[in-house]
């Protein structure tokens, strides 16, 4: 077995490996970083690694092993995690020039709970600064680029995560979504990633907030990105947890799938650009899974929406969003933007951004209350249709464009759709139409390219129940195939 093969096995099947003694954790781990060794260099997406406490990881790990006692499911799996997470044994940066050499004295509790299932966590991957970007260019790491296309993001925030997927690098990875950063990566890279239903997972350790800060921000989750949709399942069930103060009484006990068979689901599918964006080329590669679909015997409608404004639902998407996000900034930070957003035209993303910044409590609790009503549309929408698909971004991977990486650059960027320059900041349009209802979804590889791009789509399901949209995708990794690899 050549090293590509085994650094490109899922994760699954790398368990069983380890439990056979096919391989040992040291073996699996000297794989994985001849691996990095080789072809990070071209594509930047692990930026730290722990070497030595990885390997002394991985000695302890063969040798219980070897003592038949009792072992975790992820024991002697080596793994990377994203930068936005506070990991032992190497820098915490969240991309920021002034977190550079932050150290953190303890893990955060999702890694916490990777290492108690087994895992060996031996590096981190990049990401924007702040995790607030499509694109992962940092100035403490510089730029990751993409498998397939080097001249193309890898998407952001999780982007080095996914990249490091794609390459080989890590069967496994935890990342992080609020504005579609476990998604957008996982589209453009060609992998597979699983946005959680809010508060499953804890986010304690996670950057942002800055380091110490206990609180849990609306619409932000953790969650696993993976080459197989399976190992998504795998590794969800062990970072799912009840907040801590809570678990005195409360527990998280996912109900089971909706469905076991493909044919049984009912599918509803969301791919025009009638209320956002959406490249016709693009689109085409979710109209050619839909048909394969109904060549299985799936009952799909193209037709079916949730009874909901797609504008007003971007507009509480937005309002929310930056509501928190400029919670963190540095009053001068904060100033200067509702200043500069305020006399921008209505509707613009600088007016929408200035507004969120600068809104007062009770403008945030009324955008709250409009957000129940959001939930309890797509939960009736739901008792009609188990799942719906739709597209992630409105295209596939860009051209890079990090001349400048502060907020307002982003107002500045434009990304081409049908031939035309369209705002970047749609690219927000898709993965909020999810995230403000606090829904669960599980972006899959529709297995075909757009100008040697991977595209893929967004499984979404009912609140709470990931293992719908986990289901599905599974069902069809199994039936079409999944994860193709990068010409790297």
């Amino acid at each position: 077995m050549s090293a590509t093969d085994v650094t490109y096995r899922a994760a699954t099947e790398l368990a069983k490996m380890l439990a056979a003694g096919q391989i040992s954790a040291s073996e699996l781990l000297d794989e994985h970083l001849a691996r990095v060794r080789k072809f990070n260099p071209a594509v930047n997406a692990v930026v730290a690694l722990d070497e030595e406490g990885a390997r002394k990881a991985a000695r302890a790990a063969d040798e219980a092993r070897a003592r038949d006692a009792a072992l975790g499911p992820l024991h002697g799996l080596s793994m990377t995690i994203k930068d936005t997470f506070e990991v032992t044994g190497m820098t915490a940066t969240c991309g920021l020039e002034e977190l550079r050499d932050y150290r953190p004295a303890a893990d955060a509790e999702a890694v916490a709970r990777l290492r108690a299932a087994g895992a060996i966590v031996f590096g981190k991957t990049n990401l924007p600064p702040a995790a607030a970007d499509h694109q992962s260019c940092n100035p403490v790491f510089g730029l990751t680029r993409n498998p397939w296309n080097v001249e193309r993001t890898v998407g952001g925030s999780s982007g080095g995560s996914a990249a490091a997927l794609a390459a080989g690098f890590t069967p496994l990875e935890l990342g992080s979504d609020i504005g579609g950063s476990i998604r957008v990566p996982a589209h453009f890279c060609g992998v597979y990633g699983h946005k959680p239903s809010h508060g499953m997972v804890p986010l304690e350790g996670h950057i942002p907030p800055p380091p110490g800060h206990l609180s849990q921000p609306e619409l932000g989750v953790a969650g696993p990105l993976a080459r197989s949709a399976f190992d998504l399942e795998l590794m969800l069930d062990i970072i799912t947890a009840a907040p801590e103060l809570k678990r005195t009484a409360f527990r998280i006990d996912l109900p089971p799938a909706r469905r076991s068979n493909l044919s049984d689901f009912r599918v509803a599918v969301w791919n025009d650009a009638s209320a956002y964006p959406v490249d016709s080329a693009y689109a085409a590669t979710i109209d050619a899974l839909v048909e394969d679909l109904r060549r299985f015997g799936v009952r799909v409608v193209t037709a079916a929406r949730p009874a909901i404004d797609p504008a007003q639902s971007f507009r509480i998407y937005m309002q929310t969003l930056f509501g928190i996000i400029g919670a963190g900034f540095p009053p001068p930070v904060r100033e200067a933007i509702v200043a500069g957003g305020r006399t921008a035209p209505e509707g613009s993303y600088p007016r929408m951004v200035a507004d969120a910044v600068g809104q007062s409590l009770a403008e945030f609790a009324a955008a709250a209350e409009q957000r129940e009503h959001l939930f309890r549309v797509w939960r009736d929408f739901f008792t009609r249709y188990d799942v719906l698909l739709c597209p992630i971004t409105p295209t596939v991977a860009f051209p890079h464009d990090v001349a400048r990486l502060d907020m307002a650059a982003q107002f500045d960027r434009r990304i081409v759709v049908n031939g035309k320059a369209t705002p970047y900041m749609d690219n927000l349009m898709w993965p909020g139409l999810v995230t403000v209802a606090n829904l669960p979804a599980t972006a899959i590889p529709t297995r075909r390219l757009v100008d040697g791009l991977p595209a893929g789509l967004q499984i979404v399901g009912p609140y709470l129940e990931d293992r719908t949209t986990l289901k599905f995708a599974q069902l069809l990794e199994r039936e079409f195939g999944g994860f193709m690899l990068p010409p790297l």
